[in-house]
C-alpha cells in the first residue's frame, strides 16, 4: 500500500479499536491508567481517525488487550504507513473546515471509485464555480461573504481529483430539478455548459433522474459512496442531512447505499439522453 493510501484504513483501525475496548468492558480512563505517557483524550482522538495510530501505538494496544494471532495481523492490516491526505492544511481558512468535513475531503483524497446522487442540484465535482457559490450561500447555515468564496474554492480544489492522476472514476446523478431552479440564469447556463464539456471524460459518468421517474427514483436526501484501491469489496457512505454529510461505515450501510443508487441507476436517463436533455435546455435559456 503506498503512503497516502491510509484515510480509510485509518477510520476503520479506529472503529475497531473502540469495539475492541468496548468488548473488553473498557473505559478510556481504564485503558490509559495503565499506559505510559497515554491520556483518555489521545486514545479517543486514535479511535475517532482524528489522530493517526502508530505501529509503536498498536503494539502497546495490542500487548494491553491480550490481542495475538490472526487477530493482531487483522488489526495491523489496518495500520496505514502514512497520515491521511490534508491537501487543504496549507489553505488561508483551513481552520473553518470542520473535522467532519476534513473526514470526508481525506476519503474523497483516496477513493478510486465515488458514486454520487444530488437531488435538487448538479454535484460538487462537477459545479462551476459561480454555480458552487450560489448553491453554499443557499445553505441552511447562512454563511457570509468570505465562507462562501472559501467554501466555493475548495469545491473547485477537490475536482482536481477528475483530472489528475490516479483519476477519480465519478457516476454522477442529479435530479431533474437542477435545470428548474437557478438564482442566476446566466450562473446556470454556464454550469449547464461545463456539465455537458465535462461528461465526455472517460472517467466521467453523468446521468439526470427525471421528474417523470416519480417518487420511486427520487431518494429523500443526497447520498456518497466512495471506493477506495486497497478495500475494493467495501466502501464508505456518506448521507446529505442538515449541517453537512452523515458518514455511515458499515457494511450493511453500504448495501443500503448500493440499493438505492441501483435504483436512480434504473430510474435516471442515460448519459446520451442526459446529455440531449441538457442542451434541449441550454436552447430554451439563450
Amino acid at each position: 500500500m503506498s503512503k497516502d493510501l491510509s484515510a480509510i484504513r485509518q477510520i476503520r483501525l479506529g472503529d475497531e479499536l473502540r469495539a475492541l475496548r468496548l468488548e473488553n468492558n473498557k473505559t478510556l480512563i481504564d485503558v490509559t491508567s495503565g499506559l505510559d505517557g497515554w491520556s483518555p483524550a489521545r486514545l479517543s482522538k486514535m479511535e475517532r481517525a482524528d489522530q493517526p495510530v502508530g505501529p509503536n501505538d498498536l503494539a502497546t494496544l495490542m500487548d494491553y488487550y491480550g490481542v495475538t494471532g490472526a487477530d493482531r495481523d487483522y488489526f495491523e492490516n489496518l495500520l496505514g504507513s502514512g497520515p491521511p491526505k490534508q491537501w487543504w492544511r496549507s489553505l488561508d481558512y483551513a481552520e473553518a473546515i470542520t473535522p467532519a468535513f476534513a473526514e470526508y475531503l481525506a476519503l474523497e483524497a483516496d477513493a478510486s471509485h465515488m458514486q454520487n446522487y444530488f437531488p435538487s442540484g448538479f454535484p460538487g465535482l462537477v459545479q462551476t464555480e459561480g454555480y458552487a457559490k450560489e448553491m453554499i450561500a443557499a445553505g441552511t447555515d447562512a454563511p457570509n461573504e468570505e465562507l462562501v468564496e472559501a467554501g466555493a474554492e475548495v469545491r473547485i480544489l477537490r475536482q482536481r481529483r477528475l483530472s489528475e492522476a490516479p483519476t477519480l472514476s465519478f457516476e454522477a446523478y442529479f435530479g431533474e430539478v437542477a435545470l428548474l431552479v437557478a438564482g442566476d440564469q446566466k450562473v446556470l447556463v454556464e454550469q449547464i455548459r461545463h456539465a455537458i464539456r465535462v461528461s465526455g471524460q472517460p472517467n466521467i459518468t453523468l446521468r439526470m433522474v427525471p421528474l417523470s421517474a416519480g417518487r420511486q427514483g427520487i431518494l429523500n436526501s443526497g447520498i456518497t459512496l466512495m471506493r477506495f484501491p486497497d478495500d475494493p469489496e467495501n466502501g464508505f457512505v456518506f448521507v446529505e442531512a442538515i449541517g453537512g454529510m452523515l458518514p455511515r461505515r458499515t457494511g450493511r450501510d453500504v448495501r443500503r447505499a448500493e440499493r438505492a443508487f441501483a435504483r436512480v441507476k434504473r430510474c435516471a436517463l442515460s448519459p446520451e439522453d442526459t446529455i440531449t436533455a441538457l442542451e434541449r435546455k441550454l436552447e430554451e435559456l439563450t
